[in-house]
């Protein structure tokens, strides 16, 4: 298991996305509407869910395993975390009336957050 101060990290990642991904809903949602606003959310959570589920899979014991197994757990996790977003964002395309600037800026703003995470470790 990672050390409390990385679980922490990465607990505090995935919470700045999640409250970006909000901002950036209100703010669309204040100047676009209903539609911007759910937009902007489904774009924030495009990014949020598939950083969510490589940060469990990341988070998980390493017992016992050798370097090149648990290298081979990230890249798999990438992966997956990389064809996740495809679909998420294939399922977004999907919805009627769908906002595609405000769904961009939702999703980009959450990955935003990596940018500024090295501010805090």
């Amino acid at each position: 298991m990672l050390p409390g101060r990385e679980l922490g990290t990465i607990a505090w990642i995935l919470r700045c996305q999640a409250a970006l991904a909000l901002l950036v809903a209100l703010i669309a949602g204040l100047l676009t509407g209903l539609e911007g606003a759910e937009s902007a959310i489904i774009g924030g959570l495009t990014a949020f869910l598939p950083n969510a589920y490589f940060a469990l899979r990341f988070a998980r014991p390493t017992d016992g395993r050798t370097a090149k197994q648990i290298l081979n757990r990230i890249y798999s996790g990438e992966a997956i975390k990389l064809a996740l977003t495809a679909v998420l964002f294939f399922c977004a395309l999907q919805i009627p009336n769908i906002k595609l600037i405000p769904l961009m800026a939702g999703f980009m703003m959450s990955l935003s957050v990596f940018w500024f995470a090295l501010l805090k470790a």
